[in-house]
């Protein structure tokens, strides 16, 4: 059986087989964790575009201030989309997580008065406020705002520039087999993994689970910029597995409810993830619930 991992951003300063031995060992710890003996006929897959999303990131931000604003869609057709877009939905999507976490308007009118001058998105002042009060929000998760810019950037050049989206998804595609596979995906790979999942044909792949780990999905700017409702990917044989901490400032909900409700029900386990921000891959994929659900999916075969 081949496990496909998607990993997630911030990862373009390791080499695919660095990345790779570090997830594998948390896999290894998980099935330790749950005191199950580890399956050695498991096939472990992680394709590597770390350094690709910064390409893409970087370069429509080149073509912002250049004053390039024409999008295209990945078939090369005008995209009909507003070149701030991606400034857009990233304030939406920093909006919404500071209220999720309570951060209210008063508090971030009162950051006003730093008179911040108004030059562009990192310099727009309820940007940074926010930035600043989920930073003071989160400090004993080790974050700071400067990480929190960049992570909401990130998930939204996938989610808004058309060929950042269709090259970072032909990683994966590529390395699909039609041998049964458990995708197991983490933050930003969790948004890359449903929207391929999403694209797949049932009868022509053999998709036995999702296990996602700290997914922004729940978020509902992100399932809004897919443009329909949420619904689980029917190329899914048998589960979706969700694990998130209510204190990773990523994935703040389950995905569930008014957030992500879909049928079948993704199955959601609250766990504590023990890494320095409450969001690091070790902290999710070594959980003890990872081993369960790949042991039931390979027993079922």
């Amino acid at each position: 059986m081949q496990i496909l991992f998607i990993h997630g951003r911030a990862q373009e300063n390791f080499a695919q087989e660095e990345l790779l031995e570090k997830w594998s060992r948390a896999l290894k710890q998980s099935f330790e964790n749950a005191g199950i003996t580890y399956p050695e006929e498991l096939t472990l897959t992680l394709p590597y575009y770390g350094k690709e999303l910064i390409l893409q990131r970087d370069l429509y931000q080149q073509d912002l201030e250049d004053k390039i604003y024409q999008m295209r869609s990945p078939d090369g057709s005008p995209e009909e989309r507003d070149p701030d877009d991606l400034q857009k939905f990233q304030g939406q999507l920093l909006d919404e997580i500071r209220k999720e976490v309570g951060i209210t308007d008063k508090q971030i009118h009162e950051e006003e008065k730093e008179e911040i001058q108004d030059r562009g998105l990192r310099n727009w002042w309820p940007v940074l406020a926010i930035a600043r009060l989920l930073d003071n929000y989160s400090k004993a998760n080790g974050l700071a705002n400067s990480m929190i810019l960049k992570e909401t950037l990130d998930v939204a050049t996938y989610l808004v520039v058309p060929k950042a989206k269709k090259t970072i998804n032909k990683f994966f595609i590529d390395a699909l087999t039609k041998e049964p596979t458990i995708v197991i995906a983490h933050s930003l790979g969790t948004v890359i993994a449903y929207d391929i999942l999403q694209k797949l044909k049932r009868e022509e792949w053999d998709i036995c689970g999702l296990i996602t780990l700290g997914s922004p999905l729940g978020v509902n700017a992100v399932t809004r910029q897919f443009r329909e409702p949420p619904k689980y990917p029917s190329v899914i044989k048998e589960i979706w597995l969700n694990l998130y901490d209510k204190h990773d400032i990523v994935s703040l909900r389950p995905l569930e409810g008014g957030h992500f409700r879909v049928d079948p029900k993704i199955i959601n386990y609250e766990v504590i993830n023990e890494t320095e921000d409450r969001h690091g891959i070790e902290g999710y994929l070594s959980s003890p619930f990872v081993a369960t659900a790949v042991s039931e999916l390979l027993n079922s075969r």
